[in-house]
């Protein structure tokens, strides 16, 4: 497929842009080649997709429940509870909501930890866009569970990747205090073996640091390098509580770390060092997590609130600065996962936005980054396109309406889980 984008905005120059495939082949003034599709874009710049590092897809069908609870308690009381319920059916559904969502806020990738993941990487082949899909691991120190866990791992992994081009299998740890120290050194050494990415949360609370030194005498990055799970295709979730110990060992490793400020805003998790970190060798990275504690999945969203929360950190106003937090949203996260993506270059891969210039909230237009980061909201998106394939025209998407009610219907079963739930609290 071929697609020819005339009259562009790129870098404050009206251009045009000829996709070939799944690549940015060729970007100048007045290309005149014959294409499949063309796409006027006056008045409409072109900018590079996001990259979400850290969610739980599935999520998506469980945002409202237990709002405004501290983490263990949300985990265990609403979260944990209702997704042990859920069927296969149920993820393909809640992943393709959370897809819908994620392409109408500009997003072509998602790094995924979660169960029946088969569904999951169903959804996103069908719906064209990025995913590194993992299974997620946890067995609560218990050896019967761990067992299993290996067991459901090994076929998983095992299955062929129906959508090589778009979806990588990598492999995750929940976090120390639901993984055992067995778990993890099998999944270190089964990710070094098959040469995957380690997706796992680390230091999210002061209360998981505190419970983890209390344990084994460490932090759990600490830990985390002792059983040989950090390196550049190790991404950590969260990374919040982190002594200067740490961030020795997590520039040493060149890992990357996915940060989530409004999952860790809204359950009190606390401020990630976004400035101390940035000068680091860490591969910086934005992700939402999963809607059920955002409670959306907009990336637009967690720019502005992860530079304001850089601000509020370092207590300095001109820290978290636009430019770098559209970066760690694109390019660093693409990086992460080993794309050559999450820029508009010739030779790149062909995954982009195209914004409307008239848009109220980019107007005035002094600085589109700027306008991004700060001032957008998901109507200034028009068109998505990933890996050369156009997701989203004009604000619509294919299947929209018939993915919203299928959502619906199961948001209406999660109702009912959810009474019988309390009901059995209650006895």
């Amino acid at each position: 497929m071929t697609i020819l984008i005339k009259n562009i905005l790129l870098n404050n120059q009206t251009t045009d842009i000829f996709i070939d495939g799944n690549t940015f082949s060729k970007i100048e003034p007045n290309i005149n080649i014959p294409a499949d599709t063309v796409i006027d874009g006056s008045r409409k710049a072109i900018l590079p997709a996001f990259y979400n590092t850290h969610t739980h897809a599935a999520m998506s069908v469980l945002k409202g429940l237990g709002d405004d609870k501290p983490l263990f308690d949300w985990l265990n009381q609403d979260i944990w509870p209702i997704e042990s319920l859920l069927s296969p059916d149920d993820i393909y559904d809640a992943t393709r909501l959370a897809i819908l969502e994620m392409i109408k806020t500009g997003t072509v990738f998602f790094s995924d930890m979660y169960w029946f993941m088969e569904k999951s990487i169903q959804a996103v082949c069908e719906m064209g866009i990025r995913a590194a899909v993992s299974l997620v691991q946890f067995d609560l120190f218990d050896e019967e569970a761990a067992r299993k866990k290996k067991e459901m791992a090994l076929d998983f992994y095992n299955q062929p990747n129906p959508c090589p081009e778009r979806i990588v299998k990598s492999i995750s740890c929940h976090a120390v205090y639901t993984v055992s120290e067995d778990l993890f050194k099998w999944t270190a050494e089964f990710a070094r073996k098959n040469d995957l990415f380690i997706h796992i949360h680390a230091s999210e609370t002061a209360k998981e640091v505190e419970d983890c030194f209390a344990k084994y005498g460490k932090s759990p990055i600490e830990k985390l390098e002792e059983w040989n799970l950090l390196g550049p295709k190790t991404i950590l979730a969260h990374a919040i509580h982190l002594s200067e110990k740490d961030i020795e060992i997590l520039n040493r490793h060149e890992v990357s770390l996915a940060t989530n400020p409004a999952s860790n805003m809204k359950l009190c998790s606390g401020l990630f060092k976004f400035e101390k970190l940035l000068k680091s060798h860490c591969n910086l990275t934005l992700g939402t997590d999963g809607s059920a504690s955002n409670n959306n999945l907009s990336m637009l969203e967690e720019m502005k609130l992860c530079s304001l929360a850089a601000k509020i950190e370092s207590m300095d106003a001109s820290a978290g600065k636009a430019q770098d937090i559209f970066r760690i949203a694109t390019r660093n996260g693409a990086q992460a996962f080993g794309l050559n993506a999450g820029i508009i270059e010739e030779k790149a891969l062909a995954d982009c936005i195209l914004v409307d210039l008239d848009n109220v909230f980019l107007t005035p237009d002094y600085n589109l980054i700027s306008n991004i980061v700060y001032a957008s909201d998901s109507s200034c998106i028009t068109d998505v396109l990933c890996n050369g394939q156009i997701l989203m025209r004009n604000r619509i998407i294919k299947d929209e309406k018939e993915i919203i009610k299928k959502a619906q219907k199961l948001s209406g079963k999660i109702r009912e889980l959810k009474k019988k739930a309390q009901e059995e609290q209650k006895k």
